[in-house]
């Protein structure tokens, strides 16, 4: 008889010789943790879900750890210390949670409690040189390794002993349950626990306190009044950059710059006497500044800035860890060429109306306002702004001495962030953040310049009017057209057309290739050949989110001015496949009619003038069939698409999560998109579809080079048509949806390389 079967967990204790360290502790928690019973759930804030879709969408970045180091002098105490962090975690469940995707909602679940690990690494004996350098790097490696949401845990630290009585503590949590206000109730209650474990008796944390507020329910009196002021407060926004901005690379990661810059002294005193005279605070009078510095180096009277609040908004907030924090936007309004004094008191206004309703979550106004939305941009605004006053001192710890450790993480979440922070001795510091893939530091450089000197000016003179301040302007750029052309009398009235221009690869120091995207209003029908053209400029062109044009001149109308806005002195290269060559037709010929310089441009088994009726198939179900058929074929997927018939069976609200789950499940997006993004890519399909069944070309003098499919019709002689004998055919293997994926796609890759090399 054979005995008792091996148990997993007990034969895994000891790991074969060779078996990395990492793998084998994951194995085990996750062997520990199917033998307890389930962790309840409940539901994550809308705060948490925005967090977790963030950090879905963006895996490996690390923009949302949170890293704080404190040192220690004198004799510390390990046992006290390891057991001070389990008490921590034992009083505050967020700091044990875990984060999950069930039955299309975000859940929490709170694990038990359990101590926490706290290696040591030992960097006593090494030499002064190299323990800098080491240290550096420990905290560099506390900092980026990624955390697992969904297993956890989500707080980690790490000890560094720097001699006999010198040690460096590192916690880092993930951002989803730890915010700014956290930290001094984390490290209060850490050294209580050290000093009674140390002591020898038991802790004794204050217990939570109380509360029945409900967390999703908006504390303002009238919450519907509150939306519509943000409604009101946000039509028409426009989302701005920086001159100088580098084009946005699609999946890049957060990695951001800082730059410090003490502002002179005498200089605020006089700003916080102005603040005083206008009834304003010194966060509203450095905001004005602010705005105004944007205001002139964008161009645009009309800027916003987004500004986090800590949301903690009862008393049991107070001694709470968690994921309080709000954002709030600050639009400001500086039309008029006022005098600085005079902003102050818009801003002053704009920023008592804003915190009167800031109590409405800032992803509750994002689903109401519906901006456009950008992956790597922020809804509203790509600056933010903030001003903080001293730093918690540092926790105390019986027999240490203790101070914080400022570590550059090496993150951005925004494109350029301003936080007025105040040092040690009452000073302010201007501590500048920026995205560095976007921006040279040079650059940046300037524009903490221009923000003290602007500082200086107005703090000199508040009457000295906003045109009148030492800013850099943007550069005037010759021949550069209007901000909005002329409307085309082609052009149908009733729909908003806005696009994004996505950056696909290749240097961008050269001209770029522009692609308008197909039907599907995204650009992945084009990854393949943009990574087979990797020293080329490729520039892709989505449809935006606020878009509700259905027609290609208004469509071509709005990315052209888009195009033309970013790159004045040409020249243009477009090429578009399906709906996209229509679109780069359209954009080329406005080009040539305007006297600017076409230098290539390709239709790749794109049909001038269809003549299929608009409305043919266009119910919800043969709708939503033709969307996740059309997108399943141009992205060469080949997990089954819901037909017609099954989606019709279905209510829409049905329809749309069989639509959201199909999407996850045929690779096309890495998580479930929101309901409403489902629906705005099914109706930006429907309105796509009436857009080519409308579309009739007018002619221009103008060479088209044709790529056909084998297996598509011919459409050089429609071509001819419109451009009469300036055509150009070259036809390979396949059908329309196989051109833009291996092998074919190679070779017509291999074809374009060489059109562009030779411009």
């Amino acid at each position: 008889m054979s005995g008792p079967s091996p148990d997993p967990v007990a034969a895994l204790l000891r790991p074969p010789p060779g078996w990395p360290a990492r793998e084998h502790r994951q194995l085990l928690v996750r062997l520990l943790r199917e033998r307890l019973p389930a962790a309840p759930t409940s539901p994550a804030t809308v705060a948490q879900r925005q967090l977790w879709f963030l950090q879905q969408l963006e895996p490996t970045s690390t923009a949302y750890h949170i890293l704080t180091v404190v040192r220690m002098t004198g004799e510390l105490d390990l046992p006290a210390l390891r057991g001070a962090l389990a008490a921590v975690t034992d009083r505050h469940d967020l700091l044990r949670a875990t984060f999950a995707m069930v039955d299309d909602e975000v859940v929490v679940r709170i694990g038990p409690c359990a101590p926490v690990p706290l290696p040591v690494v030992d960097l006593g004996t090494t030499d002064a040189v190299t323990r800098e350098e080491r240290v550096r790097q420990e905290l560099r490696k506390a900092h980026d390794e990624l955390f697992d949401l969904a297993d956890g845990p989500l707080l980690r630290a790490v000890l560094i002993r720097c001699g006999a009585s010198e040690h460096l503590l590192a916690v880092t949590v993930h951002h989803i349950v730890f915010d700014g206000g956290s930290r001094p109730v984390f490290w209060e209650h850490l050294a209580t626990a050290y000093d009674a474990l140390r002591a020898g008796t038991v802790p004794d944390l204050d217990p939570p306190t109380p509360d029945d507020e409900d967390d999703e329910e908006d504390d303002a009196a009238d919450p519907d009044a509150a939306l519509a002021y943000w409604r009101e407060r946000l039509a028409g926004l426009p989302d701005l950059d920086l001159p100088g901005v580098r084009d946005r690379v699609s999946g890049a990661l957060s990695a951001g710059r800082r730059l410090d810059v003490p502002l002179d002294r005498a200089v605020t005193t006089a700003l916080t006497r102005l603040g005083r005279s206008r009834r304003a605070t010194p966060f509203m009078t450095l905001l004005a500044a602010y705005l105004v510095l944007l205001s002139l180096r964008t161009g645009s009277s009309d800027v916003a800035v987004l500004s986090p609040t800590t949301g903690r908004t009862s008393e049991a907030d107070e001694s709470r860890i968690g994921y309080f924090v709000n954002t709030v936007v600050l639009r400001g309004d500086l039309a008029g060429n006022p005098t600085f004094a005079e902003v102050v008191d818009r801003v002053r206004e704009l920023t008592l109306g804003a915190y009167a309703h800031m109590a409405v979550p800032f992803e509750r106004i994002v689903d109401e306002v519906r901006p456009a939305r950008v992956p790597g941009r922020m809804p509203f605004s790509q600056f933010a702004f903030s001003v903080q006053g001293r730093p918690a001192p540092p926790p105390r710890l019986a027999g240490l001495t203790t101070d914080w450790i400022d570590v550059d993480t090496g993150t951005a979440k925004f494109d350029v962030q301003l936080d007025v922070l105040t040092d040690d001795s009452g000073g302010l510091v201007a501590a500048w953040t920026w995205r560095d893939e976007l921006f040279d530091p040079a650059e940046l450089a300037a524009v903490a310049d221009d923000f003290a000197a602007l500082l200086g000016a107005v703090a000199a003179d508040p009457e000295v009017t906003v045109d009148a301040l030492p800013v850099r302007r943007p550069a005037p750029i010759p021949d550069a057209p209007t901000a909005k052309p002329t409307p085309s009398p082609r052009t149908r009235p009733g729909g908003t057309a806005s696009g994004t221009l996505v950056h696909l690869g290749g240097p961008t120091d050269r001209p770029p290739l522009v692609l308008p995207h197909p039907v599907s209003g995204t650009v992945g029908a084009y990854a393949e050949l943009a990574r087979l053209l990797p020293g080329h400029h490729l520039v892709g062109i989505e449809s935006g989110a606020d878009a509700t044009a259905d027609s290609v001149d208004a469509l071509a109308e709005a990315y052209l001015a888009q195009v033309v806005a970013r790159w004045p002195a040409g020249p243009y290269r477009l090429c578009g496949w399906s709906m996209g060559g229509l679109l780069a037709y359209e954009m080329s010929r406005r080009l040539v009619r305007a006297g600017r310089r076409v230098d290539l441009l390709v239709v790749v088994d794109t049909a001038p003038g269809q003549t299929r009726s608009a409305d043919a198939g266009t119910d919800d179900a043969a709708t939503a069939a033709r969307f996740a058929a059309d997108l399943a074929a141009s992205l060469g997927r080949e997990h089954p698409a819901p037909t017609a018939a099954t989606l019709a069976a279905l209510p829409v609200e049905e329809q749309t999560m069989l639509l959201r789950r199909w999407l996850v499940d045929a690779g096309v997006t890495p998580v479930a998109l929101p309901v409403r993004e489902v629906r705005r890519r099914v109706e930006t399909f429907a309105r796509h579809v009436t857009a080519v069944a409308g579309y009739r070309p007018e002619g221009t003098e103008l060479p088209v080079t044709v790529v056909q499919a084998s297996a598509s019709p011919r459409w050089q002689p429609r071509w001819e048509r419109y451009v009469g004998a300036r055509t150009t055919v070259h036809e390979y293997e396949g059908d329309h949806y196989s051109l833009l994926r291996r092998p074919t796609v190679e070779r017509i890759a291999g074809w374009l390389a060489r059109a562009l090399d030779a411009r």
